[in-house]
């Protein structure tokens, strides 16, 4: 979850960086690029970190927790501040909702305590948005999809992603786990995690934000997208639990 998370958010922040520069709207230089990158990451994640402590005070803390009874609107309220108060700095929205669900969502070790019937309340209401917004996502890149573009980058997308599954993926889970002594990641916890990656949300909702903008080459990277989300669900995920069970990885 937490690869997936900061290879999403630090996505969004290169794409858009991408973006700039293919709309004519930056100029891409390698020191200013990554000056920007961390700027957006460092300020996103104090907008996110603050946010998120102050939702968590106002909903859990033992003193002043006066809107515990409205936890799921103060979530609402704090996550749509966190995103617009790091857009309106010039940094990352998505890094700052991130870090915001991360701290909110660890407040037992920030030493707040809600109680259960609040917090199960809290977590409903999580989920169910979380779902709905997912639904949002795949119905706006699928209204967006011309099959008739797709069938055009058919062949070249299943190429992409075939290279994307079976070599880009694989060698970087192995340069990323395999100098980790601390973890110690076995062989085949190593080969598995190079197989499960189902591609699907921050990829959709990106690719149909290049669509709503008319950005260059937008129906092909929507085209691909749609591919690459075919293929991994279709493909990889209805084959994680065999090849966990071939690996000796399945807990009882």
């Amino acid at each position: 979850m937490s690869e997936s998370a900061f290879n999403d958010a630090m996505g969004a922040i290169v794409t858009f960086g991408v973006l700039a520069v293919a709309m004519g709207t930056g100029e891409f230089s390698p020191a200013a690029s990554l000056l920007d990158l961390l700027k957006q990451s460092i300020i996103g994640i104090g907008a996110g970190a603050g946010l998120g402590y102050l939702a968590a005070l106002l909903i859990a803390h033992e003193r002043w927790a006066f809107l515990a009874e409205y936890g799921p609107v103060v979530t609402l309220m704090a996550v749509i501040g966190a995103y617009f108060a790091a857009d309106g700095l010039q940094a990352s929205g998505f890094m700052a909702v991130f870090v915001f669900g991360i701290v909110l969502g660890n407040k037992d070790a920030l030493g707040f305590k809600m109680e259960l019937g609040q917090a199960q309340k809290l977590d409903d209401y999580v989920m169910t948005t979380a779902f709905i917004m997912r639904l949002f996502i795949f119905i706006l890149l699928g209204t967006q999809v011309d099959f008739s573009l797709m069938n055009q980058y058919l062949v070249g997308g299943i190429i992409v992603v075939t290279i994307f599954m079976l070599v880009a993926r694989p060698v970087t889970v192995f340069l990323c786990a395999l100098p980790d002594r601390r973890a110690q990641w076995s062989l085949n916890e190593m080969l598995f995690m190079c197989w499960t990656r189902e591609t699907g949300v921050i990829p959709a909702a990106l690719a149909g934000l290049l669509l709503g903008m008319n950005a260059p080459g937008a129906q092909m990277i929507a085209s691909v997208t749609f591919i690459a989300i075919l293929m991994t669900i279709l493909i990889q995920a209805p084959t994680t639990k065999w090849l966990g069970r071939k690996l000796g990885l399945l807990e009882g």
